[in-house]
């Protein structure tokens, strides 16, 4: 779903993130059945990385959200950021960023999130804010 949702101009190697495999890594899924079985329509990953790129196990940034196009504006993507948001505040986190796209910026302030610094452009994605949220 990242591929070909969020980064379908770039090659599949962009998609996977460095800390994916960490085992601070917390990576969800939402499945629904649109009339052929059950299957997956949204993810979400939270990584432990601060804002500088290093390794953290209080601070984590979201990244790979997506949602499949039938089932966006039906909550899934906001019980998905909040369940994980949850996991992160049992586990001791103490803020939660990400890099969102500008169109998304009222689900970001809605999940809590306040937008930091200016629009900037990411290559192959758009315009973007940086999001933080605390959870201390």
């Amino acid at each position: 779903m990242r591929r070909y949702l969020l980064r379908p101009m770039l090659a599949a190697a962009a998609s996977r993130y460095d800390e994916d495999d960490h085992p601070e890594a917390i990576h969800l899924g939402a499945f629904a059945d649109l009339g052929g079985g059950e299957e997956l329509v949204g993810v979400v990953s939270f990584l432990p990385r601060t804002e500088q790129g290093e390794l953290s196990t209080e601070v984590f940034q979201l990244q790979g959200m997506v949602t499949l196009p039938a089932v966006r504006h039906k909550g899934i993507g906001t019980k998905l950021a909040d369940y994980g948001i949850a996991i992160l505040i049992d586990g001791g986190a103490t803020s939660v960023w990400c890099n969102g796209r500008t169109p998304a910026r009222s689900f970001y302030e809605r999940l809590g999130f306040q937008a930091v610094g200016k629009e900037f452009i990411t290559p192959g994605t758009g315009p973007h804010y940086r999001f933080v949220r605390d959870l201390s």
